[in-house]
């Protein structure tokens, strides 16, 4: 039996009768069609019996406020912290051009491919990252069509800007410029929806030579 939620919702939602488990790193529209293929139906209806005046699943993982994070918290069972880390509502509006819409980069360590539906990960649209944020292993392509960089001799320091980027992003905290502002611009340049894995290694040492001259 699902766990009853700590808290008062002061919604009408129904408590889902069975939820399903969600992956470390899931994506909140992700789970939503998890569940709306367990219960065979679409995910917008899933997603409305959840939230009546959601209009995408788009739109529910970057701009849900607090009185909507509670209800979702008690429709699956689970506490406002966990679903909140599932969406990328956090990210400041800085950032918000390096988020992708859709996966553009998985880890073969952590990629939980042999799940049907396959998951959607959050860390899968952070174009920022170049590493895995559970195991630190290396992000790929998810095209497959990664190319050896002749920047690989800089990866320490396009780690050091990795970091910076995501401290931004993730936790508001920033130099006396913006690295996002800095690693847009090769996004911008090449007119993608967010830079690839060979384009954000250029950028975020860029933010970390930006964040050395700042000392």
């Amino acid at each position: 039996m699902p766990r009853q939620p700590s808290h008062d919702t002061g919604t009408s939602s129904r408590q889902l009768p069975v939820t399903l488990v969600p992956h470390t790193d899931e994506l909140l529209s992700s789970s939503i069609s998890r569940h709306a293929e367990f219960y065979a139906v679409p995910p917008l209806a899933m997603l409305r019996h959840c939230l009546p005046e959601a209009s995408s699943l788009h739109a529910a993982d970057r701009s849900l406020n607090d009185g909507q994070i509670l209800r979702l918290a008690a429709v699956f069972s689970t506490e406002p912290a966990t679903m909140r880390r599932m969406t990328i509502s956090n990210v400041g509006p800085s950032s918000r051009r390096l988020v992708a819409g859709k996966p553009l980069q998985s880890c073969s360590a952590c990629y939980p491919g042999d799940h049907e539906p396959r998951p959607v990960l959050r860390s899968q649209l952070l174009g920022w990252r170049i590493t895995c944020p559970m195991c630190g292993g290396p992000l790929r392509h998810a095209r497959g069509h990664d190319r050896p960089s002749p920047f690989d001799r800089h990866h320490g320091a396009a780690l050091v800007g990795e970091r910076l980027l995501d401290d931004e992003a993730e936790r508001g905290l920033r130099t006396w410029t913006s690295p996002a502002e800095i690693a847009r611009l090769p996004a911008d340049a090449t007119r993608a929806e967010a830079p690839s894995p060979w384009v954000r290694t250029v950028a975020i040492q860029g933010a970390r030579r930006n964040h050395s001259r700042s000392r």
